[in-house]
């Protein structure tokens, strides 16, 4: 089962997958555009109308996913949206929709398919995140906050259900060339002159990169569906060369900090030997 099917890196999962063999509940909130894969593979494709914002409709999304193939395998939680912005700049409207759709979305899918996995005795959840979650730029504070929020969660869940036989992949993509930088996909808000300079250069610097992104969404949905199979599979995948250059200079970085402050950090511990 797959969120944000219709296009994009979901899309490329569904195809996939697919591709290997396997049955596909494809969600999408518009599943017009899942027409050609429920034509071209007909009935190992169940299509389904899903707002993943909607915890009632994520249980439904589940509960017809069983009645048509008996059981769910795995569930990959792909829906995103962004807005570009800087936090000043950000009507609370657009900071809570997008916490909704990246965050609360993971959060509704997942407990409505935990129930299942459970009395399986296996299943594998497969949440898309983002290497900007390690890190932080400007203009995408409240989308990667919602996706850090994720990677907690995640990592949370993995250690409640791995006792369970339950599986949790943390997927980390770097620049994918999908259409996630395209209008349907990332709003680009109004900027007020404060921040005309820093959020203007990088608005310029990431938008001017559409189509030019290093990654293969092919290749990347090819590694997740491998991922999918594996009896031990990875708790975070970074995909992308590029992800994964930033994520050692982020991990290096946060060492220096921690080591930098060491003196402080200890600093708040009773003396030894103190009662």
């Amino acid at each position: 089962m797959i969120t944000g099917s219709s296009r994009g890196l979901g899309r490329q999962i569904a195809e996939a997958a697919l591709e290997a063999g396997h049955r596909v509940v494809a969600t999408a909130r518009n599943t017009d555009r899942l027409r050609d894969l429920v034509q071209s593979h007909g009935d190992r494709v169940l299509s389904v109308s899903l707002d993943v914002a909607d915890p009632a409709a994520a249980q439904r999304a589940v509960e017809r996913a069983v009645a048509q193939f008996g059981r769910l395998d795995v569930v990959v939680n792909n829906a995103g949206q962004a807005d570009l912005g800087a936090i000043e700049d950000t009507p609370p409207e657009s900071f809570a929709a997008q916490v909704s759709t990246n965050f609360w979305g993971v959060v509704h899918v997942t407990r409505a398919a935990l129930p299942v996995m459970r009395r399986q005795g296996a299943g594998h959840l497969i949440q898309v995140s983002s290497l900007g979650a390690r890190m932080g730029t400007p203009g995408l504070a409240a989308y990667q906050s919602a996706k850090a929020a994720v990677n907690v969660f995640s990592m949370s869940l993995a250690k409640e259900v791995g006792p369970l036989g339950l599986k949790v992949t943390i997927v980390e993509p770097g620049d994918m060339r999908t259409d996630i930088l395209k209008p349907a996909s990332m709003s680009v808000l109004p900027r007020s002159e404060p921040y005309e300079e820093v959020i203007g250069a990088f608005a310029d610097r990431v938008l001017g990169n559409s189509g030019n992104q290093p990654g293969d969404p092919r290749r990347a949905a090819a590694a997740i569906v491998r991922a999918a199979q594996m009896s031990e599979p990875p708790e975070r995948l970074i995909l992308g060369s590029d992800a994964l250059a930033y994520a050692q200079a982020a991990a290096r970085e946060l060492a220096d900090s921690d080591a930098k402050w060491h003196d402080l950090s200890t600093s708040a511990d009773f003396p030894a030997g103190s009662r």
